[in-house]
């Protein structure tokens, strides 16, 4: 009995749209004016979904190279494209370390985190930026953003109960102005700003798009085009047999992601189009519609130590979600790496002294970072066996107690302060996956 290999996904929240397009549109294009308009699409083409039934068998529904088999857990909610952009218009980007996210086309933002089991979409979804750990404490609405043609200006106000700083400013109910690059900082309904750290930190910046040419049209005529786009869980690739049942791998699919299954669960095989197919081309029936998906680039947390002297020189630590520890120090052999070393300080140590025995200045196991996942927090601790200080600020740390570190902190390693082998500054920020 033959195998294939399948990949298959769920989906447990989509939008609708129903488009009257010019038939001359490619689904190339199509794909890319909707990635222009929504924040979370990302694709050069578009798929053909097709409902199959769960009583059939793999080689019943003619899977071919590169098909999808997709469970819709829901309905699909309606929902209308943005109107495009203009000379003049303003969009929001959202960024935290090389994690950014854009406005797009769209005038009005919700910001917050998926609701509950369908995962119900929001415009700028939090799991983007802030720690998994740290998204229990945020509402699943947080901010409204809107944009008031008039005047060219996005404003925000509050609609959850997550305290949000603009700046140093407090958002309420009432509507406040987006400056052209502003922070926003998160809190626990009861945190004191004032003595508390953020439960997440985003830059905000505005933007103004200043060509007609840098904004993709699509052509509208009489072509009815049934448009959607989804909220996917994990894609998983099974190996199959062709003469296994789609309620079979239903069933897995439902058991690996620990969801059920509701009655009105649609099963669809998804076929890439080739993206110079033109829509007057692809005939549709009636539960058929063309397809994406939105993508997801959740933050990891990410430490960056950088050589004061040479700021190209850098180490990044990253973690996850859960606690998690870093060994810094040098090698014993200048032309042997050591694999036990999350960094290695041997070129700072031999670049700024020019000396290529200069990395013996410090122990080989010199201290280590901590990662404290239910606090997104990064601490320092010195080994114990190490013969040379460490300095967090001006303040020397002990091997005792691990000390916290924060954005813009500086280590410093060496007899003091100022006579030092190595120094690195601290920044404290999110990764994408």
């Amino acid at each position: 009995m033959a195998t294939i290999r399948l990949p298959t996904q769920m989906v447990h929240a989509r939008q609708q749209y129903a488009l009257t397009l010019n038939e001359s549109v490619t689904a190339g294009r199509l794909a890319r004016y909707l990635s222009q308009q929504e924040a979370y699409v990302d694709a050069s083409t578009l798929e053909v979904a097709r409902p199959v039934l769960p009583t059939q068998r793999i080689q019943d529904v003619d899977v071919q190279p590169g098909d999808r088999l997709v469970i819709f857990t829901g309905d699909a909610d309606n929902a209308e494209l943005a109107a495009p952009l203009r000379p003049g218009d303003k969009l929001v980007k959202f960024a935290v370390g090389d994690v950014m996210v854009a406005s797009r086309g769209k005038k009005s933002l919700l910001i917050g985190k998926p609701d509950g089991p369908r995962e119900t979409a929001v415009d700028i979804d939090l799991r983007n930026f802030i720690s998994p750990k740290s998204l229990n404490f945020i509402s699943r609405e947080c901010l409204r953003l809107d944009y008031d043609e008039r005047n060219k200006t996005w404003f925000a106000n509050k609609v959850g109960r997550t305290r949000v700083l603009l700046d140093e400013y407090e958002i309420g109910a009432d509507k406040v102005p987006l400056g052209d690059h502003v922070m926003l900082r998160f809190y626990r309904a009861n945190d004191d700003p004032r003595t508390t750290r953020p439960l997440g930190e985003i830059r905000a910046m505005v933007e103004t798009v200043e060509s007609r040419d840098d904004i993709l049209y699509i052509e509208q005529g009489s072509h009815f085009v049934n448009m959607q786009v989804g909220v996917p869980r994990e894609s998983v690739a099974l190996n199959v047999s062709e003469n296994v049942l789609l309620a079979q791998i239903v069933t897995g699919l439902a058991a690996f992601h620990r969801a059920g299954i509701p009655q009105n669960a649609t099963l669809y095989l998804l076929r890439l189009l080739a993206p110079e197919t033109r829509v007057g081309e692809i005939t549709l029936g009636q539960d058929e519609f063309l397809y994406t998906s939105r993508s997801q680039s959740y933050a990891h947390n990410l430490l960056v130590l950088r050589d004061i002297h040479d700021p190209e020189r850098l180490f990044e630590l990253s973690a996850g979600l859960e606690d998690d520890e870093k060994l810094v120090g040098r090698r014993s052999d200048s032309n042997a790496e050591d694999p036990e070393l999350d960094v290695d300080l041997f070129a700072v140590l031999v670049g700024r002294s020019n000396n290529p025995d200069a990395f013996k200045s410090i122990s080989r196991r010199q201290l280590r970072i901590y990662y404290r996942a239910a606090e997104n927090t990064w601490w320092i601790r010195p080994e114990e066996r190490s013969s040379v200080p460490v300095f967090l600020n001006n303040t020397r740390v002990t091997s005792s107690t691990p000390t916290q570190m924060t954005s813009g902190d500086v280590i410093s390693i060496g007899q003091t302060v100022d006579n030092y082998y190595a120094r690195l500054e601290v920044e404290i920020t999110s990764k994408a996956e």
